[in-house]
């Protein structure tokens, strides 16, 4: 049995909750502890089974204990997972039962995978990424480390996206665009070029922001 211990008691958080209970067929050996947060009180409002068991900060490894991660923001994530790594933590995948998966896809550590999500084929998802609910990749598309591609996002074929990058919710990436690291994609935006490092556009086409 691998007692798992879900990152973040937030909104997102909670609906990873919900996604690993739906999927305890594909992981019958995976039982929910808790929560990590350094809001102990984050689920007080809400009838969960269980709760926050300990602050990151304060958070010890145990040799049992597997985490997974369900922080959104691609910075915060960033900054958690090394913070946990460091004290020794390990991480889980998580890909919901409903995902499909295509040939010669690469998924790294730690990313989830919500309801829904398609990886096309011969994809690269990097370590720690969010891919929610109904979107996904086309074929040959990448997507960097600790990003997160918010609910029904499409990243066409042989597009590629940088480190960190932010994509909100119904925004295409037009194929072979590249998105550079740290960017932010707001959400309904059609990206039709590639997109400078650290920089945010938004709209159809999308423009940059300054």
């Amino acid at each position: 049995m691998k007692k798992i211990l879900i990152v973040g008691a937030g909104g997102f958080g909670r609906e990873v909750y919900n996604w690993i209970k739906d999927s305890r067929e594909k992981y019958p050996d995976w039982q929910v502890m808790g929560f990590l947060d350094d809001n102990l009180s984050a689920l007080r409002e809400y009838n969960y089974e269980v709760d926050v068991v300990s602050t990151i900060s304060e958070y010890q490894p145990q040799d049992d204990e597997y985490l997974v991660m369900a922080i959104g923001t691609p910075r915060i994530k960033y900054k958690l997972a090394n913070v946990l790594r460091d004290k020794g933590a390990k991480f889980e995948t998580f890909i919901h039962r409903t995902s499909i998966i295509g040939k010669n896809v690469k998924i790294g550590l730690g990313s989830v995978l919500c309801p829904n999500s398609i990886i096309t084929c011969d994809a690269n998802i990097g370590e720690f990424v969010t891919i929610n609910c109904g979107s996904g990749t086309g074929h040959d598309a990448s997507v960097g480390d600790y990003s997160t591609l918010s609910g029904k996002v499409d990243v066409t074929g042989f597009a590629k996206v940088g480190k960190r990058v932010s994509i909100g919710s119904s925004a295409c990436v037009l194929p072979g665009v590249i998105i550079g690291d740290d960017s932010v994609i707001g959400a309904g935006s059609v990206v039709v070029r590639n997109v400078r490092e650290g920089s945010t556009v938004f709209g159809n086409p999308a423009k940059y922001i300054k």
